[in-house]
């Protein structure tokens, strides 16, 4: 059955009042096959008004057969032929199952789509999802599948969220990074498979979610073929930014410090520190993925509940132990610029290449709080009421970056 997909245009509804079950005036409902329609977004209530991410996959066929896909992985292979044999091609071995990836079942909040029913737009029903998938890791990166089949069983359709998340320690929840990325994934999975007809795009125009353009890709598993789309080049990689940290360190460290003196012992302890607070950090992140690794029937926040305290404690003690043998400015320079350096090689591991503002100016604080409590803590043997007063400002600004994020401000 060949996909058909049509923007219907709410023509009087668009100027009638709205309410809990009317489709919103500014939004628009996609036909995705002759008796059901989609609204082309997610939503993390039962409102239009609580709408999330676009839609942004659809695959003509069986619901069942799109999800058995997804969890299987291909069994092509090639075989080899025999050096005596006239035939020197090969042949592609059993391919009818399968992408290049076993997606694994996936926790993630709840969200919602809204499916219409015949003609008529408003009398549809909210859809939690038939399933989650992911690839990757929870405490870690990862792509994430929300999967909604429609309620009818005659129907031959899923419509997919796709996006690409990371653990965000300082939330204790994921943060979505892009759902550009996670369509393309989802694309090339699908890609030169024998069960599939096409992979193509088409402009739906919801491109009001978080880094959409309104092109939706669909899968034809059973249709007529299609054309691909070329979205252009990836974004500037924020493993670029990596090396600044580094840079600045060393900058302030030999703008004080004669070449011959690069091993004096302020030196030593200024690495030392910058690289405790990198070290520990880089272990709350990477501790935790082994663990959830190992313990794969362990609920992941569990794992994140174990190590939290290591990063909201640890952090500040750690800064406030190695700092004591340096002067302020160096004590300054390496608490805030190491934690700083943590921060973007964690993001450079995990693949992450976008970051709202906010959690930019957020990090930069948090970094800034850390410094406060190595100023504090330098020559930490010398009593001086102003060393406290340092301390007490670094642990209320550690206290407020820590709560900001929980409290869901950022």
């Amino acid at each position: 059955m060949a996909l058909v997909l049509v923007v219907l245009v709410l023509g009087s509804a668009a100027t009638s009042s709205s309410s809990d079950t009317a489709v919103d005036r500014q939004e628009q409902l996609v036909t995705v096959d002759e008796d059901s329609s989609l609204w082309p977004y997610t939503s993390s209530a039962t409102t239009f008004e609580e709408r999330t991410l676009a839609i942004n996959v659809v695959v003509a066929g069986d619901p069942a057969e799109t999800r058995r896909h997804l969890e299987e992985r291909s069994r092509g292979g090639w075989n080899e032929t025999a050096p005596e044999q006239e035939d020197v091609s090969a042949t592609a071995a059993e391919d009818v199952v399968g992408t290049e990836t076993a997606w694994g079942s996936a926790d993630g909040s709840t969200r919602y789509a809204y499916v219409a029913m015949g003609d008529d737009p408003t009398g549809g029903t909210w859809l939690d999802e038939s399933y989650q998938l992911h690839d990757g890791e929870y405490l870690g990166s990862r792509h994430h599948i929300r999967a909604y089949a429609s309620p009818d069983s005659d129907d031959q359709w899923t419509a997919m969220q796709a996006h690409r998340e990371h653990w965000d320690w300082f939330r204790l929840s994921h943060t979505v990074t892009s759902a550009e990325d996670s369509q393309r994934y989802v694309e090339r999975e699908f890609m030169d498979r024998r069960y599939v007809s096409s992979v193509s795009r088409d402009h739906l125009g919801n491109d009001r979610g978080f880094d959409s353009d309104g092109w939706v890709t669909i899968i034809d598993l059973n249709g007529d073929d299609g054309d691909d789309r070329d979205d252009g080049g990836p974004p500037v990689h924020l493993a670029m930014l990596g090396l600044l940290p580094g840079v600045m360190l060393i900058g302030h460290v030999t703008s004080r410090t004669e070449p011959r003196a690069l091993v004096s012992p302020r030196v030593r302890h200024a690495f030392v520190l910058a690289g405790a607070l990198i070290g520990l950090y880089l272990f709350v992140r990477f501790g935790a993925i082994a663990v959830e690794a190992r313990l794969g029937d362990l609920d992941p926040r569990f794992v994140a509940g174990a190590f939290y305290p290591l990063l909201v404690v640890g952090l500040p003690v750690c800064t406030y132990y190695f700092a004591r043998p340096l002067d302020r400015p160096t004590a300054f320079a390496a608490g805030s610029v190491g934690f700083a350096t943590a921060i973007l090689l964690d993001y450079t591991a995990l693949g992450v290449t976008r970051l709202p503002v906010t959690v930019f100016v957020h990090r930069f604080s948090t970094a800034i709080a850390l410094g406060f409590i190595a100023v504090g803590a330098s020559h930490a043997e010398r009593i001086d009421p102003e060393d406290h007063g340092f301390v007490r400002m670094g642990a209320l600004l550690w206290g407020v970056t820590l709560l900001v994020p929980l409290l869901r401000f950022l």
